[in-house]
């Protein structure tokens, strides 16, 4: 929970706070894992079978939702739904925890509602765990390349 409460206190537009979450169970996460690797498995290098790899392995994922009650400006709940997940990565991170952001689910969002009983709309996912894994830095652009 402390990785979440990390994330509620996200700073979001007009404070509006358009996250929720859901602790998902083992078979919650293998029938998502199940229909995004069936949606996605005959599209030719599609990342899905992998991530649903990923969902059947990781120990914890939260689902993250926005709230489609309150939707004003989505790009603005989405931005902001954005930083609330990264405040629950560095959190878990800073606990010592492994985190992957998983971005795929939104794929199947209407299957996850149906799936979790919820009404609300599927953004992303983090996963969190004990890491089994160190890979390097990925490459970022130069400087150069971002500035206008």
């Amino acid at each position: 929970m402390k990785g979440i409460l990390a994330g509620v206190r996200a700073p979001s537009a007009h404070n509006r706070q358009p996250w929720k979450f859901k602790i998902l169970s083992a078979s919650e996460k293998n029938s998502i894992a199940d229909v995004l690797e069936n949606k996605t498995r005959d599209i030719p290098g599609h990342t899905g079978p992998h991530t649903a790899g990923i969902i059947r392995n990781v120990p914890h994922l939260i689902m993250v939702f926005i709230d489609n009650e309150v939707v004003e400006n989505r790009d603005m709940d989405i931005i902001s739904i954005g930083a609330c997940i990264e405040n629950m990565i560095l959190a878990y991170t800073d606990m010592g925890l492994g985190t992957i952001w998983i971005g795929n689910t939104n794929l199947v969002s209407n299957e996850i509602k149906e799936i979790l009983d919820v009404p609300y709309e599927t953004v992303s996912c983090v996963g969190v765990g004990l890491s089994d894994q160190f890979p390097k830095a990925r490459p970022r652009k130069d400087i150069r390349d971002v500035m206008v």
